[in-house]
């Protein structure tokens, strides 16, 4: 599908949007996740998406890409963003997409304005597993303290020299992403370093705080409260991606026996899908099988 792109002014930044589809078409927004691109996720809208028509709205989230960074990177900030993107779209009920932080992001929407969302999809969204800080207050204070002191380091990231190596780097951490595909992202996920010297990647690194003093026990009373359909997606072997983020002693990244079932189960309306050759990054590992499990999901409960 050919992929415009226009603005929308958020309450303090400027959002770049990506568009595919008709404009006429049911509208389906979609929120990529922390330190990815919006452009990461438009292979699932390839093939037989032009039957029903849909318009997708794929944001590049505040610090990520081509919008502005900010000092502002609350949940709050991310969700508002969402609201602007709608209402400069002209788009009232809408389905919502989102992986990773944006499943948390559209998550939370659906919670608190049912009226506007009549299908939800999220996408390696309800972890990560329990950490071993959590249910003891004195390690979560302490853990959360080390969060903040992190997040108030300067950090200068070392430039790569060109597209190949970013390409390179994001095989690395992905191992199971196309070639093809890494040097088709690696524009959208690079940006020329300061004097010109080389590449960064195009992401605000201030963007993680929006998860400083997040929590399970917080998460779940949204869960609960959400009213659309939802479908939601797990990548069997996101434990690679979980033991090495948290990258803390012990830590396996695996959920314990049932508890990604009970997380599930907070949701009134839901059916998952488990994908056996997938990671965190379901878009970069099974993008086909993804497309049309979403599809089928919407065909069934939104057109």
């Amino acid at each position: 599908m050919p992929i415009k792109e226009f603005d929308v002014q958020g309450q303090d930044v400027r959002l770049n949007v990506l568009e595919i589809g008709s404009p006429e078409g049911l509208p389906v927004v979609c929120i990529h996740g922390l330190r990815d691109s919006a452009h990461a996720l438009t292979p699932i809208f390839e093939g037989a998406w032009q039957t029903p028509p849909y318009r997708v709205l794929l944001p590049e989230l505040r610090g990520h890409g081509t919008s502005g960074p900010t000092s502002a990177y609350a949940m709050s900030n991310f969700i508002l963003d969402v609201f602007d993107v709608l209402d400069q779209a002209g788009v009232n009920e809408v389905a919502l997409f989102g992986h990773s932080l944006g499943g948390h992001i559209v998550t939370k929407l659906a919670a608190m304005w049912p009226e506007r969302v009549r299908a939800l999809i999220i996408v390696e969204g309800l972890g990560p597993p329990t950490r071993p800080q959590e249910g003891d207050e004195r390690l979560e204070v302490q853990a959360y303290r080390r969060m903040l002191e992190q997040r108030a380091q300067i950090r200068i990231p070392k430039p790569m020299p060109d597209l190949a190596e970013a390409a390179r780097r994001l095989k690395r951490n992905n191992p199971r992403l196309d070639p093809a595909e890494a040097m088709r992202l690696a524009p959208h996920l690079t940006r020329n370093a300061p004097e010109g010297r080389g590449l960064i990647w195009a992401f605000d690194t201030r963007a993680a705080s929006v998860f400083v003093g997040n929590s399970h026990r917080e998460n779940q009373k949204f869960w609960r409260q959400v009213q659309a359909p939802t479908c939601i997606i797990s990548g069997d072997l996101a434990y690679e991606y979980w033991g090495r983020e948290m990258s803390a002693e012990s830590y396996t990244g695996k959920f314990a026996e049932g508890e990604l079932m009970s997380r599930i189960h907070q949701f009134k309306h839901q059916e998952h899908h488990e994908f056996d050759q997938s990671g965190h990054m379901v878009h970069y590992d099974e993008p086909e099988r993804l497309g049309q499990t979403i599809k089928a999901f919407l065909e069934k409960h939104y057109v």
